[in-house]
């Protein structure tokens, strides 16, 4: 009996989860943690016989596999790219900075799970058990992610083929690529795809980032900072190339990288021939000024200059610091790069114009901005258009469940799935189990 179950990550964003089993063989796909609600992490699962597999590293996907380490002598293996174990061990080994005492894991458990985490390269396959065979294919979100083939060969009726999607992107960026076409994967009989963005749609990439250009141009010119929050793997990295892209469009200033962005960017110079952008971020790297004391952050707010910082949301982060810096300043600009969750102070700033800041000692003030606050949407996420022309060239009919998206939008890409296209579809829910005949 082959069986899936959705141990979270359904019609929300975050704690993505989902387990496969077929005769003793247990296929873990990503084990994440939730950033709000009450519920942080995915449903327990047993770790007997089980073999997780990371689609990337961001902390909803990758942020309660320590929970899972299992012991010296059961250890669970972890199979994901070279790039997302090393983004991993950044992210995983910060939640613990930060998060302290209140995980439910410690430095051991990450120590343990980073040392059972094992390399594939893309279109590698890694055979489970003698039925069960997982592959990594390029899912086009950041560089090092993956979408999850997994291929159960079945007793003389041919075999079953089940894709993950991970978090996925069609579009070429800066970065990365883009996932390829569903045709090239061949034959599926089920499709447990994202649904993030699935009742929106993306402004041309270019278009977005020529007013990007032409805002930061006009602040410098202003004598002004530009300062960018943004997320520190991959949005930073992202925004960094396409800044080296227009560079000889009036962008010709200094560059300052902060905050957890500087280690991400060195880890990435690091594996630049695994994603297209590689070369074009390593050229890039090198006109930037990492930020390594307080001395830089005074000289990176003294001329002119533009400064890429987390956190993306401005929840935390150095970008706070600069933010306190440049609020009053007209001449200089604030330019959002990634999604404002409603409850953060980045959407707080983008509807009122100011932002309250909290203090460690429980203090809070009211932070007014009079810089320029402008969003740019660098989304690496496909839109609802994208996600429906990924899906409509699925060969073989596959039975699609939808997840990792708030319940509208999972179920309403499910209605359109059903109606318009023809296709078996479904919004998965928390704990549901299909058993696969």
């Amino acid at each position: 009996m082959t069986q899936i179950t959705f141990l979270g990550g359904c019609q929300q964003v975050g704690a993505s989860a989902v387990l496969i089993e077929h005769k003793g063989a247990r296929v873990l796909m990503d084990y994440g943690v939730a950033f709000k609600g009450e519920h942080r992490t995915p449903l327990p699962t047993s770790t007997r016989n089980l073999t997780a597999v990371l689609s990337h590293a961001h902390l909803d996907h990758s942020g309660s596999l320590p929970l899972l380490a299992g012991s010296h002598t059961q250890p669970v293996p972890v199979y994901t790219t070279a790039l997302t174990r090393a983004l991993s061990k950044l992210l995983l080994k910060d939640m613990l900075r930060i998060g302290g005492a209140s995980l439910s894991f410690e430095r051991q458990e990450v120590e343990h799970l980073l040392k059972n985490t094992q390399a594939l390269a893309y279109g590698q396959r890694h055979q489970v058990s003698d039925k069960v065979g997982v592959t990594l294919l390029d899912a086009g979100h950041i560089p090092g992610s993956a979408s999850i083939l997994v291929e159960i060969e079945g007793n003389g009726s041919g075999s079953t083929r089940i894709l993950y999607t991970g978090d996925l992107n069609t579009r070429a960026t800066q970065l990365v690529q883009g996932a390829p076409s569903l045709q090239e994967i061949g034959e599926l009989d089920f499709v447990i795809v994202e649904s993030t963005y699935a009742l929106s749609e993306h402004p041309p990439r270019k278009e977005v980032e020529q007013t990007f250009v032409e805002t930061v141009r006009a602040t410098l010119e202003e004598r002004g900072t530009v300062l960018i929050p943004a997320f520190a793997v991959g949005r930073s990295q992202e925004v960094l190339s396409v800044l080296h892209k227009y560079r000889s469009h009036g962008l010709d200033y200094p560059i300052y990288i902060d905050g957890m962005a500087k280690s991400v960017t060195s880890v990435m110079q690091r594996y630049t021939q695994s994603f297209t952008g590689g070369p074009q971020l390593q050229r890039a790297a090198k006109r930037v000024t990492f930020v390594r004391n307080a001395s830089d952050r005074r000289r990176a707010l003294e001329d002119p200059a533009i400064i890429i910082a987390p956190a993306g949301m401005l929840k935390g982060g150095s970008a706070l610091h600069y933010l306190r810096a440049v609020a009053d300043d007209r001449r200089s600009s604030v330019l959002l790069v990634g999604k404002q969750l409603q409850g953060t102070p980045g959407a707080e700033l983008l509807d009122t114009g100011s932002l309250t800041l909290h203090s460690r000692d429980g203090s809070s003030q009211r932070l007014h901005v009079r810089a320029k606050v402008k969003s740019f949407n660098f989304s690496c996420h496909v839109d609802r258009g994208e996600v429906l022309d990924f899906l409509r060239n699925a060969r073989g009919n596959p039975q699609i469940l939808t997840m990792h998206g708030d319940t509208v939008a999972c179920n309403s890409l499910a209605e359109t799935l059903r109606s318009e296209y023809g296709f078996t579809a479904e919004a998965a829910t928390k704990g549901q189990t299909l058993i696969l005949n």
